[in-house]
């Protein structure tokens, strides 16, 4: 299956002009294609022939390297099959990443020296070109105010007006699912706010009139002083430290690291086991959640160059608690805000089962996450038609397939078309695909053959405090 170009009518002519003024600007190098991308990696211009699944996946891969390190001016990926690809972005003034070209060339041509001679005053000229065109309209009066600020004109109207009204009234208590549909309206207004400015409060949780503010905290200062971005935090008379497990690429392209967040008991071991009870245990509540998350955003402020020299992602799996709560992703806003880590640093990992039972909750997450920035993974996947529609979502970045099925999949058959086939609807749809618990080199070699983008397993990588990336 191939892209093909993609180009609106009235944008035609521009982007031509852009695209033309690129390839004048590339001089003697011998390129296959040249392509315009917006900043979920469709084509908004091609210089020539189509480009396929594995062009696509590049793309998405280098976008989200020159989204976290935003000082970068180029991204180069040795493709592996005789071509190699370079990325350049375009940006706003404020290094906002709103396009990129990808210039793919065969190797012998094009290898990182020569990426790096690509940034000419020719090329910079036409990405600013580029970004220009590409600047989306300021948004900025149309974004909802903060819950408890004051209107910065008329009284409103509609919707907004009636949560107030009827709590001065006393009007009759609305029902419990137009409750909880307001509550997530809230927050994905919050998370649009939250993502182009800093709530007034730093450090305070915003509040919404369907729902009283907390008088109370629900826990107790920690009895041991750990420091701020130390990875480490205490919750209910538990001492936890962060670990990482990092997912081992199977095939190339792509320069981002990707590990998965495990919160575990100090002391613990590191068997498989321990965590696994770890997690059922513990992670049961928004708060452990919140705490996980809070820690991790600054660490990697503490640690800059995490993302700038090695750009890396997180993903933190999420209980069914914090996917119910419409307060969640407004407090992971106010955190990357607060923060100043970029919010495609961190991802966010729902089971399958999650989605099967919570699928009202789950579609709000997702759209919050769209909005906010922060990226999702499908875990124990196994091709459930109830959760296929998600994986359209511009904010899906993985699915893990369920270990039953890659356990299985060296000697059953069935399982074996399982593993092929998520393998190949990912690629289509841009995303990655992640086969869990692989622990043999068989395994691996047979998962690589097929097309998998990464295996995890505990004979793989181990998981190691967080403290040891630094």
């Amino acid at each position: 299956m191939s892209i093909q170009r993609v180009t609106k009518p009235d944008e035609a002519d521009s982007l031509t002009t852009i695209g033309n003024a690129l390839c004048a600007a590339l001089g003697n190098l011998r390129v296959q294609s040249v392509s315009l991308h917006d900043i979920e990696g469709e084509i908004l211009w091609l210089s020539e022939g189509v480009m396929g699944p594995d062009e696509h996946s590049l793309v998405l891969e280098a976008t989200n390297a020159l989204t976290l390190a935003s000082h970068r001016h180029y991204v180069f990926q040795n493709m592996g099959d005789g071509r190699s690809a370079a990325f350049l972005p375009a940006r706003t003034p404020t290094g906002e990443l709103v396009g990129l070209v990808t210039i793919i060339s065969e190797s012998k041509w094009l290898d990182s020296g020569m990426a790096s001679r690509l940034v000419t005053p020719q090329t910079t000229a036409a990405m600013r070109r580029l970004a220009i065109f590409r600047k989306p309209a300021s948004t900025e009066s149309t974004l909802a105010p903060l819950p408890g600020a004051p209107p910065p004109g008329p009284a409103p109207t509609g919707r907004s007006a009636e949560a107030p009204a009827a709590k001065q009234t006393g009007a009759t208590k609305q029902p419990a699912a137009a409750t909880q549909d307001k509550l997530h309206s809230s927050a994905l207004r919050l998370v649009a706010t939250g993502a182009h400015a800093k709530p007034a409060a730093a450090t305070a949780e915003p509040d919404y009139p369907t729902r009283p503010a907390p008088t109370t905290k629900r826990r107790a200062a920690p009895a041991t002083p750990f420091a701020v971005g130390s990875g480490k935090f205490r919750f209910e008379h538990t001492d936890f430290q962060l670990h990482v497990q990092q997912l081992l690429k199977l095939r190339s392209g792509g320069g981002t690291r990707r590990y998965e967040v495990l919160a575990r008991p100090l002391g613990s071991s590191n068997t498989p086991e321990s965590i696994s009870v770890t997690v059922k245990r513990a992670i049961g509540t928004s708060e452990l959640d919140r705490l996980v998350i809070a820690e991790l955003l600054a660490w990697i402020e503490a640690h800059p160059s995490i993302i700038d020299e090695n750009p890396s992602s997180f993903s933190c799996n999420l209980s069914m608690s914090s996917i119910a709560d419409p307060k969640f992703l407004a407090f992971v806003a106010s955190q990357l805000n607060n923060r100043d880590v970029p919010p495609g640093t961190v991802g966010f990992e729902l089971s399958e089962h999650a989605c099967v039972e919570q699928q009202r909750d789950v579609e709000m997450f997702i759209a919050a996450c769209e909005k906010l920035g922060c990226y999702v993974v499908i875990d124990d996947f196994t091709l459930d038609s109830r959760v296929v529609p998600w994986l359209a979502s511009p904010a899906m970045r993985f699915v893990k397939i369920d270990s039953r099925i890659t356990t299985s999949a060296m000697t059953e058959r069935l399982q074996q078309a399982l593993v092929i086939a998520m393998s190949q609807m990912s690629k289509v749809l841009g995303i990655s695909c992640v086969a869990k618990r692989i622990d043999t080199p068989a395994a691996r070699q047979w998962l690589s053959a097929v097309g998998v983008d990464y295996a995890q397993g505990f004979v793989l990588e181990e998981p190691k405090p967080l403290s040891e990336l630094a």
